[in-house]
């Protein structure tokens, strides 16, 4: 039996990455190398090859992947099939210890000779012991050269790289970061650091040949930002200098691996370098132009709307770390350009207990905005005005966002601590159809297309208030679309079946219609609806009959033929269980 339990890889993959990972069992994607009995490691066959260590202990399974989703999203399919392969019988033999325990026995001379003899026919071998040899010889200049050189070939593609060759391409870009990071233990820090900048700046221009689909080029500027700020350490640049370095990074690269500089570095940069950090910030945040929402919004365009993406969480990490309130509200006003951005600025204002600022700047938004967009809003505005106790003003302010634009939400708003069946709720209801059924007096007459909308909103506030009847006399006069159609239905199933059987019918029918397999699950769906309705009445004689012309009319469509023959005898087997 494994030790790796098919339900713990379950429970740790989840099951769609569990149902991937037997795939790759299946197709025979796994190279077992090595288990000791404690440690088992793999070769697995994907995008590219990658490398797996699972083990288990008393703290449960862990393992660790080369890729990328490992690292974004934690144990992924090749674990899940290097596990599952260790309990598919045999032993797995030592291979990696048994080669170790071969190399070394055969000398110095003889492992240098093989090395090199793999290294002429691997590229980025080759470029790796290079940089090492001249690293060890202390050849500044051509180490550099070499460098650069490796890291152009490496990004270059020279043709668009499809989707089955990416992973070889994001490995070999890796393979030269490997390569550059032993430069760092010998003592050639700058020259990473000049190497990691380049390839930020090098990067985004090669994955624009380059199916990306894996996300590789993220863990590529992972790796060389782990570099960066690794050389970094090392080499203790100027503090103003590394500043205005890390600033240009941040905002212009665009994988968000730089994300927070100041933070992460800031025990590098120090009050010097923060302080020139955050004038660069200020600088480029005043350049920006000075827009404000009005009635219909106005959005940044693409590169002024990344500008503000960027610099604003440094200058708010900046002022939360000053504890400026007043700024970090200026720096959201600043951006204002849709509801939404009115309703996030009102809900900061409120969590840093700044209750007048947050009705206002709800207020205004409310003001701006007459759409849809606006409901959270008004919705938000309404609950800061009934905290406060001013219920009547909660309920002008929905009121006025429902008659320009009705929604269940508000509607729901307005409902809100009214009791069921009392004459303020009855009056309530009364007024909102008022509003909904003016609206349809104005409409143009039907041309084929119905004015659904605000039909749709009757059915389902009558709905909402068990007012069965009503709600079916507005469906017959106004029309609705079939969902509602069938919420209809399904409310009353009891209180008027004969109503809710013609309903599944009609829907039935129009389903068979679609011919495709969807239509004819959803249609013996509803047929199974019918079937319960008349078994309640006791009409399962029309039951039977409807049926038989079911499958007589749709004889031609033997997939729902056969469904319906199968969904009819489940309910028959179900029906005789429960008598017995």
């Amino acid at each position: 039996m494994s030790r790796f339990a098919r339900s713990e890889l379950k429970r740790l993959a989840g099951d769609a990455t569990f149902a991937r990972g037997e795939a790759y069992l299946r197709e025979g994607r796994v190279g077992l190398l090595s288990d000791d009995g404690i440690v088992v490691s793999a070769r697995v066959a994907g995008t590219t090859v990658y490398r797996t260590v699972l083990r288990a202990g008393r703290a449960g399974i862990e393992g660790e992947c080369a890729c990328p989703a490992f690292a974004d999203y934690g144990f992924c399919k090749h674990l899940v099939a290097t596990g599952l392969a260790t309990g598919a019988g045999g032993d797995v033999p030592d291979r990696l210890g048994a080669i170790r325990a071969h190399l070394r026995g055969q000398g110095v001379e003889r492992l240098a000779e093989m090395i090199l003899d793999l290294a002429e026919r691997d590229a980025a071998l080759l470029d790796r012991l290079d940089l090492a040899a001249r690293a060890a010889a202390g050849d500044a200049a051509g180490l550099a050269q070499r460098c650069r050189a490796a890291l152009k070939r490496a990004l270059r593609t020279g043709r668009f790289v499809e989707y089955q060759e990416a992973g070889s391409w994001v490995a070999g870009v890796l393979d030269v970061l490997e390569g550059f990071e032993g430069l760092l233990s010998a003592a050639h820090a700058a020259l990473v650091l000049e190497l990691t900048t380049d390839l930020f700046g090098r990067l985004p221009g090669a994955l624009e040949t380059v199916d990306d689909s894996e996300r590789g080029g993220v863990e590529i500027a992972e790796r060389a930002a782990a570099l960066h700020l690794a050389a970094c350490e090392a080499l203790r640049p100027d503090p103003v200098t590394l500043a205005r370095d890390l600033f240009r990074l941040e905002t212009g690269e665009p994988f968000g691996t730089f994300r927070a500089a100041s933070g992460t570095y800031g025990h590098l940069l120090g009050p010097a370098g923060l302080a020139e950090y955050r004038r660069l910030a200020e600088v480029a945040w005043d350049a920006l132009p000075k827009t404000r929402a009005r009635r219909g919004g106005v959005l940044a365009g693409d590169e002024e709307g990344f500008a503000r993406y960027t610099l604003f969480p440094i200058l708010d990490g900046f002022a939360a770390r000053d504890g400026d309130m007043d700024r970090r509200i200026a720096l959201r006003a600043a951006g204002l350009s849709q509801a939404h951005d009115y309703l996030r600025l009102a809900e900061f204002c409120l969590e840093g207990e700044r209750e007048a600022e947050a009705v206002r700047w709800a207020e205004e938004g409310a003001f701006l905005f007459d759409d849809p967009s606006n409901e959270p809003l008004l919705v938000f505005l309404a609950e800061r005005h009934r905290a406060a106790g001013r219920g009547a003003e909660a309920k002008a302010v929905l009121w006025r966002g429902f008659e320009r634009q009705p929604s269940m939400r508000l509607y729901e708003a307005l409902a809100k601590g009214t009791r069921a069946r009392s004459a303020a709720r009855t009056a309530m209801t009364g007024r909102a159809l008022g509003v909904l059924e003016a609206r349809l007096a104005k409409r143009a007459p039907r041309t084929g297309w119905e004015d659904v909308g605000a039909a749709g909103l009757i059915i389902e506030i009558l709905l909402r208030e068990r007012r069965l009847d009503a709600a079916w006399d507005a469906a017959r006069r106004h029309g609705c679309h079939d969902g509602l159609w069938r919420q209809l239905a399904e409310a009353s199933e009891v209180a008027r079946p004969a109503d809710a059987i013609a309903v599944y019918q009609r829907l039935a029918e129009a389903q068979v219609g679609l011919t495709n397999k969807h239509g004819y699950a959803d249609a013996c769906r509803l047929v199974g609806r019918i079937a319960a309705v008349r078994a309640r009445i006791g009409e399962d004689g029309a039951q039977r009959a409807y049926v038989e012309d079911l499958l007589a009319r749709h004889r031609a469509k033997r997939n729902f033929v056969a469904m319906l023959r199968e969904t009819v005898s489940g309910a028959e087997s179900r029906k005789s269980a429960r008598s017995t």
